[in-house]
């Protein structure tokens, strides 16, 4: 029962980092250190929060900036080789974690990685709209086959990418690329062995057949 409240807790904040990331909102996070998780009373604190938050007025809103903004215009460069980094995915509660004594059990700052908890079966493919060159390696790559993929423009028209893709494309925010430090387009982003991954992939490298 513990571990399948940690695993529904863990799931609603990487999700919910992903989605207020995609819709304009503070990313909520930042860096510090680790520490492990033990007490039970520390996870039904932090459920009632869960629980307490209005996620139907949360998700309405990340739709309404979703369907309001679709065309971006963030000039990143264009990835000539393929690079390979990390990033860490800790996450710093916001509030503070009290017991049934008012006593703070989990203070504001206090962090973990949710990457040690669960799995993050998602790719995010962060690329420019208006290249072709990238709309053809995506294609090539048969991406927009795939369920488990979210596209996100980082320039261009999100609504002409997904005439081209047949998939829907969400539009980038900076706040997307400090966190997820994103500097190149085409770039993939995923989890593996508790980190995020970022991959550039550089197809516009002299040697690449989808740079024309």
């Amino acid at each position: 029962m513990l571990f399948k409240t940690i695993q529904i807790y863990l799931t609603v904040v990487l999700l919910f980092c992903c989605l207020t990331a995609l819709s304009y909102a503070e990313v909520v996070g930042t860096f510090g250190n680790t520490y492990s998780i033990t007490e039970q009373d520390a996870y039904e604190e932090i459920m009632q929060k869960v629980q307490k938050h209005n996620w139907q007025k949360e998700f309405a809103r990340i739709n309404r900036n979703i369907k309001n903004k679709t065309t971006v215009n963030f000039k990143l460069r264009h990835a000539k080789e393929n690079k390979t980094f990390y990033v860490d995915p800790t996450y710093t509660l916001d509030f503070d974690i009290t017991n049934e004594k008012g006593q703070i059990i989990y203070p504001k700052g206090y962090s973990f990685n949710p990457l040690q908890y669960m799995q993050f079966p998602y790719t995010l493919v962060f690329f420019d709209a208006d290249s072709i060159t990238e709309i053809q390696w995506i294609k090539s790559q048969n991406l927009a086959s795939r369920w488990d993929v979210m596209f996100i423009a980082t320039n261009g028209n999100s609504l002409k990418a997904e005439s081209l893709l047949n998939r829907v494309v969400y539009v980038a925010s900076k706040k997307m690329f400090d966190r997820f430090k994103i500097k190149a387009t085409p770039s993939i982003l995923y989890a593996q062995n508790n980190m995020l991954i970022v991959q550039e992939v550089g197809v516009y490298g002299k040697n690449n057949k989808n740079n024309k």
